[in-house]
């Protein structure tokens, strides 16, 4: 019997046996034709079947054994971004995401229904690039997501001080919790919102989701401004420098300059009259673009778009590809930015790297800063 092979954004496989009275089962099957929306058409044993969730509802067919997740008939599965929050960077990431084409389905969650509903609408303009749906969601669909994103966040007021600001951040995110909660066992979390590195370990201390699975953006935007700047320097496609950026995003963050290589050569060898003048000065350009961004046009979204795109595309296609975000670390006994190996599971292992006393020590700050910025919001909350 012939073996399925249904590619839903860029890899999947999934198998089920047809009936004629309609049953779906877990056994080979014969795809002729299928799209985004969820229409097949199949064979069994030169039988030709055909759904159209359109035209014929749900529930003509019958189901059996449905997993938490899977939306459809088996075999089915609506590979699905949840985004919760609506605004420029929100709308930006979905944007990405729809052009990558790595999901089946990409929707937006957010409590000002007029903003969700018209970036819906203007997004969905888009969807014919790669036949993605998207949509206005809900909590319900965060729950069933292969991903979901949250990039709401309390944007500081006049006078209010940087506690006052926490507190508001972790009430957003307990009111997250406790309406997406629970979640399936494969659903991956995503903090974009700042402070990145104390809120993604706020929210997995509050919603008990398993550490691996829930993750920041850390200092990967960061570590690409770096390796951006370094590829100018060096007249090399940036592809081909490879340094992290580790720490705290922000302030306490550091460039492991020991671990710095431009086509796999330590960039000290590649260019032995480079001073530590002008590696400061790369450090500081890449922790402070963003001030400037800031200051000429008043936020930033196209840059961590792109970088949250490419690790939803890597998460969800399971490439094992190493990036520095927000994960938990044994070591220091804290989340915070550093490289990690992910898969579609979330992060399968930290990358050892060998740090200069002086790194290690501006390593050391950040973690103890996390872990206090933690636990003084979580005191509040208690």
């Amino acid at each position: 019997m012939s073996r399925l092979r249904r590619i839903i954004g860029r890899q999947a496989a999934f198998s089920a046996l047809v009936r004629p009275l309609g049953v779906i089962e877990y056994r080979p099957w014969v795809v002729e034709r299928s799209d985004r929306r969820g229409f097949c058409r199949w064979s069994h044993k030169g039988t030709m079947f055909q759904f159209d969730p359109v035209m014929q509802p749900a529930t003509d067919l019958q189901y059996r054994g449905k997993p938490q997740g899977w939306s459809g008939p088996e075999g089915l599965r609506i590979n699905r971004a949840s985004i919760i929050g609506a605004g420029s960077v929100g709308a930006t990431i979905a944007s990405f995401l729809i052009s990558a084409g790595a999901f089946d389905e990409v929707c937006l969650i957010d409590t000002n229904k007029d903003r969700v509903q018209g970036q819906a609408m203007d997004l969905s303009d888009a969807s014919f690039l790669t036949d993605t749906i998207v949509r206005e969601g809900t909590y319900d669909d965060a729950k069933e997501s292969s991903i979901v994103i949250i990039t709401a966040g309390a944007k500081q007021r006049d006078g209010e001080t940087r506690e006052m600001l926490m507190d508001r951040n972790v009430s957003i995110l307990k009111s997250i919790a406790g309406q997406m909660l629970p979640v399936s066992d494969e659903t991956l979390v995503l903090l974009v919102a700042n402070p990145v590195d104390i809120l993604t370990q706020i929210f997995q201390e509050i919603s008990g989701i398993p550490r691996s699975r829930v993750i920041g953006s850390g200092t990967y935007l960061d570590s690409m401004r770096l390796r951006t700047a370094l590829s100018k320097k060096f007249h090399v496609a940036p592809s081909h420098v490879h340094a992290y950026v580790v720490g705290m995003h922000g302030d306490l963050q550091v460039p492991v300059w020991s671990s710095a290589q431009v086509g796999g050569v330590p960039i000290h060898e590649y260019m032995e009259d480079l001073e530590s003048a002008e590696l400061r000065g790369f450090a500081e350009g890449a922790r402070d673009k963003a001030y400037k961004i800031i200051a000429a046009k008043g936020s930033t979204y196209f840059g961590i778009a792109a970088c949250v795109s490419t690790m939803c595309s890597a998460l969800r296609s399971n490439r094992n590809q190493i990036f520095s975000l927000s994960i938990y670390s044994d070591v220091f006994g804290s989340y915070l930015s550093w490289p990690a190996l992910v898969g579609s599971r979330g992060v399968i292992h930290p990358i050892p790297l060998t740090l200069a006393a002086n790194e290690y020590s501006v390593v050391e700050e950040a973690t103890k800063t996390i872990r206090r910025g933690v636990q003084d919001a979580l005191k509040q909350h208690s």
